[in-house]
Parts: structure tokens; sequence; C-alpha cells
């Protein structure tokens, strides 16, 4: 058998050598760039398998894949904003300070600077 590098009549053959070493090279870059099945989770097979079917696509289908998709979001949005209650009206001022005004202990003073309070937070928030 021949040594590495050397032709069969035990002469230098330095072009063998380096196709030699060029092969191992690329098996090498092959076997280090993929990742092991056996070492994935589950969701990222799901993943893996969902990307693989995406990459065998053909224009066509993918336009047509991203246009449903889209529109089954749309669809979901609308959905959603349709299943939401109406938003309420804020409370009135003079109803929230005549609440607090029936706590003990809140005097006059105090349920002014409640309802100053409340006026400026409250006008901010509409005008936003």
């Amino acid at each position: 058998m021949a040594k590495w590098g050397r032709n069969k009549e035990g002469y230098a053959d330095g072009t063998a050598c380096l196709a030699i070493g060029r092969a191992a090279r690329e098996e090498r870059k092959v076997e280090m760039a993929k990742k092991r099945s056996c070492r994935r989770t589950t969701d990222e097979d799901a993943i893996h398998q969902k990307a693989v079917k995406m990459r065998k696509m053909t224009d066509e289908q993918l336009v047509h894949y991203v246009e449903d998709r889209v529109e089954k979001a749309r669809s979901e949005g609308y959905n959603q904003g349709k299943a939401q209650p109406p938003k309420s009206k804020p409370p009135s001022i003079e109803k929230v300070v005549s609440e607090i005004g029936n706590v003990r202990g809140i005097g006059a003073t105090k349920l002014a600077a409640i309802q100053e309070i409340l006026k400026k937070h409250l006008e901010a928030r509409e005008e936003c």
C-alpha cells in the first residue's frame, strides 16, 4: 500500500498529497457545519422542518404562502378588535371627588388639592 503523498513506486507525488488534504478538509467543514438532528430539541426540529419546507417552495408558492399569512393575521386582528368591549368614558372629576369626600379624615383643603391633581392628569390624558 502506498504512503500518503507518494505514488505506487515510492516517489514523492505532491499533487496527490494536496488533493487528499483538500478532500479531508472539505469533509471536516461539512461535518462541522451540520448540527446533528439527534441533538435538536423538539421545538428546534419543528422550526427546522418548517424552514426546509419554505426553502423548497417556488417563488409563486412562497408569495401565495406569505399573502395567506398576512390575510390571516389581518382577519384575526379585525376579529379581536370586534370582540373587545367598547372603551368606556373616563370618570368625571366631580364624581371621584365626591366619593373621596366621604372618606373620614379628608377635609376641604385636601379635597381641593386632590381635585386639582385629577384635573391635571385627566386633561393631559385627553390631549393624547
